[in-house]
This record gives structure tokens, C-alpha cells and sequence, in this order.
């Protein structure tokens, strides 16, 4: 990927960050200046179907793909047991869906979500931040994960929520940057993530319960995120100590 491994990893990095941030504000104000009787749903689903549109041109054009974590080879499966069972637990108390038309929306804009996600900061900006070391890689790019969610309050959000959702969010890209070194692959995270708004969304559970499940499960992923680096970091240092390459006994994205 000579195009993006010509400047510093963490300024092309913070680069990115900024960019998704930008696209996000600008979208936001363009769709309430274009469509002003949109829903707050409608104006998010355009504005993340305009993000996959423009991290897709950007994977394509950086020929980025296999560096991002687009294999079907996938290590070591059974580490995604939790953030599977973090996903799942919203179903503990059954599902309450909204009429066709909302739902249709919600399943378009989590779908589109979870592969913008998962594609630009468990993908390219994960795999850029590569070389300065596995664990600033996974918190810078978890950092530039949570920053993302701040534009939220465009769309109505609470401020309150808003950075209660941006502590939420870092915790969870710590989990799932060390998932995806781990496994090699941006694919089962995506339908994860997809799951976990998704559901999380449409549960029955009653308010304390729906909090408990977000927070208990980002909380969950933070600690299982920092044990897989622990273990992956102490495997790679009798591999190749030193060598920032050397997280996985594997090429990086075999």
C-alpha cells in the first residue's frame, strides 16, 4: 500500500480520522439543508451510505483490501465466542421491532455501519498505525474510533449520550482491533458489529437491562481486547523481539 506508507503512519492515521469526521459534519448539514423533513434515521442512513461509498473508492484506489483484512481466512475462530455473546445478549429479553419502513432503514444503515467501521479503523487505519507498535496501533486507532462518534449530536443525539457513547466506543475498537489482529480478518467483525447495533436496538429489555448490556459489553471487549494483546505481545517477543511486525507469527494478512 505505497500510497499510504509514504508519510507517517500516525499522521495518515489522524488524516483518516479527521476525513470521517468531516465527511460526517458535512453530510449531516447537507442532508438537513437538502431533505429538511427527513427523520433523524433517514438523514444517518445517507450519510453512512455516502462513508461506504468513499471508504470503498479509497480501498480501491490504494489497492488496500488484503492490508485492511478482507480475506476469508480467518485465524483462530473461536476468539470470537465473547463479542458474539455480547452481541447476543440483547435477545435475553426478546425483541420488540419497529414498523417495516424503520426497520428496513435500521437493518440498511447498521449493515452499512458495521462495514464503514470495521473496514477504515479495524481496516486501513488499524493497518497503517501498524508499524509504531501493536498496542499504540490499537489504542490510537480505538481513540480516532471513539472522536467519530461525536458528530452524533448532528442528529439529535444528547451531548451527554454522545460522550458516554464515545467512552463506549473506544472501549469496544480496543476489543475488536485485537480481534482483528488476532484473526486476520475484517469479516466476521463486520457482521458482529452489525449484530450488536442491530439488536441492541430492537430489544425488549427494560431500560436498566438495555444499559446494562451496552456497558457491561463494551466493558467486557475492553478487558478481553487488552488479555488477547497481552498474549499475542508476550508469543511475539520469543517470535522477534522488537520487530513491530512481529504480533503475528503469521504475515499479517495471510
Amino acid at each position: 500500500m505505497t500510497l499510504l506508507s509514504a508519510a507517517s503512519p500516525r499522521r495518515v492515521a489522524l488524516a483518516f480520522g479527521a476525513a470521517d469526521i468531516a465527511l460526517t459534519v458535512a453530510g449531516a448539514f447537507g442532508v438537513a439543508a437538502l431533505f429538511p423533513a427527513a427523520s433523524a434515521w433517514t438523514a444517518r442512513l445517507v450519510v453512512v451510505l455516502a462513508l461506504a461509498a468513499a471508504v470503498t473508492a479509497l480501498l480501491a484506489a490504494t489497492r488496500g483490501w488484503r492490508m485492511a483484512g478482507f480475506t476469508t481466512a480467518v485465524r483462530a475462530p473461536g476468539l470470537l465466542w465473547l463479542p458474539a455473546a455480547v452481541a447476543l445478549v440483547p435477545l435475553v429479553g426478546g425483541v420488540q421491532l419497529p414498523g417495516a419502513g424503520l426497520l428496513a432503514v435500521l437493518v440498511a444503515g447498521y449493515a452499512a455501519t458495521g462495514f464503514v467501521e470495521e473496514a477504515l479503523f479495524r481496516g486501513v487505519i488499524l493497518g497503517v498505525l501498524r508499524p509504531t507498535g501493536v498496542r499504540p496501533a490499537v489504542l490510537v486507532s480505538s481513540a480516532l474510533f471513539a472522536a467519530a462518534h461525536l458528530p452524533n449530536m448532528l442528529f439529535g443525539q444528547a451531548p451527554a449520550i454522545t460522550l458516554a457513547q464515545a467512552v463506549g466506543t473506544f472501549c469496544f475498537g480496543v476489543g475488536y482491533a485485537a480481534l482483528r489482529l488476532r484473526t486476520g480478518s475484517v469479516w466476521p467483525l463486520m457482521t458482529l458489529h452489525f449484530l450488536t447495533d442491530l439488536l441492541l436496538r430492537v430489544d425488549a429489555l427494560p431500560a436498566w437491562a438495555h444499559w446494562t448490556a451496552m456497558v457491561g459489553g463494551d466493558t467486557l471487549l475492553l478487558v478481553y481486547g487488552l488479555v488477547l494483546l497481552r498474549g499475542r505481545e508476550r508469543t511475539a517477543s520469543r517470535v522477534d523481539v522488537g520487530h513491530p511486525a512481529a504480533f503475528s507469527a503469521q504475515p499479517a494478512d495471510a
